[in-house]
């Protein structure tokens, strides 16, 4: 019988190593900082053509869970690219393990 959440989890390392990039979280409550960021590895979804390009309003990325003390909410912080972003969506864990989160660029 195979051992399902060790070949899920090896499935996210590779997905990690092969497409993720460096992003520093921040929790956030109520507008606040409640602890110091860190830095984890999202994996960054690609988008079309037209709208791609170094800094988009947009993202979407796919974190590992295991990279948080406690689950990502909407709300939190998220910056890369030279941006910050908020999370404006989190999304259940995908056949992978992988949280994904819609974020919006911060005004």
């Amino acid at each position: 019988m195979s051992d399902w959440p060790a070949i899920d989890a090896a499935a996210t390392l590779v997905m990690q190593e092969t497409f993720g990039e460096p992003v520093v979280y921040q929790p956030v409550q109520g507008g606040t900082a409640v602890v110091g960021p860190f830095t984890i590895t999202a994996v960054r979804h690609a988008r079309l053509p037209e709208e791609s390009g170094a800094v988009s309003n947009f993202e979407e990325i796919a974190v590992n869970p295991a990279d948080f003390s406690s689950p990502p909410v909407k709300g939190d912080w998220v910056t890369a690219w030279g941006t910050q972003y908020s999370v404006s969506a989190v999304r259940q864990p995908d056949a992978y393990g992988m949280i994904n989160l819609t974020l919006l660029q911060r005004t």
